[in-house]
């Protein structure tokens, strides 16, 4: 990102960015804002990137432009089932927090870091005493700080777009993508 961003200004200054419509955005720098945003650590488009969160390929048909800009900037807003992260309380009185990839009657299997997803940590039954799922997302918050006006303009395009660049989003005509 060129920047510089605004880390820390009010949410709504962020999503009246929204307020106009996105139409001649440049594919090529809303892709490398997903990249530099981390988004592609932990999030697939057309079939490249993790595969920790959801998909976001088809993003831009289900949500307006300002309601993917609202969950990129508080991700924990509305934490899908499907992609919360799991509290293991432990007897000693500490916890564990990731993502429950797998289970057998002895152990628990976690990831807890969503950028090493494959480093499983086996967590013993017998010392869980509770398990419940985590009303914070995975997702740290504040991952757009860095971008400008401009570089946020772009990163949502692209996921409006859902990485296809023949888009509406970067044609001459006026796009009406918020609903």
């Amino acid at each position: 990102p060129k920047g510089p961003g605004k880390r820390g200004r009010p949410k709504e200054e962020t999503l009246a960015l929204m307020n106009e419509p996105l139409n001649k955005r440049d594919f090529e720098n809303g892709k490398n804002m997903y990249a530099a945003s981390l988004c592609s650590s932990c999030h697939a488009i057309r079939g490249e990137g993790g595969g920790i969160g959801p998909d976001l390929t088809q993003i831009g048909t289900r949500f307006s432009a300002k309601d993917i800009l609202e969950h990129t900037i508080d991700p924990s807003k509305e934490v899908s089932d499907q992609y919360a992260s799991t509290i293991l309380v432990m007897k000693d009185g500490s916890s564990i927090l990731g993502t429950l990839v797998n289970e057998d009657d002895a152990k628990y299997y976690v990831s807890q870091n969503p950028f090493t997803p494959q480093a499983l940590r086996e967590v013993a039954k017998a010392d869980v005493i509770s398990k419940k799922l985590s009303q914070v997302s995975l997702m740290l918050p504040g991952l757009t700080g860095k971008l400008n006006d401009e570089e946020i303009k772009d990163l949502i395009a692209y996921l409006v777009a859902g990485g296809n660049p023949d888009h509406e989003v970067y044609k001459e005509k006026v796009a009406q993508v918020t609903k």
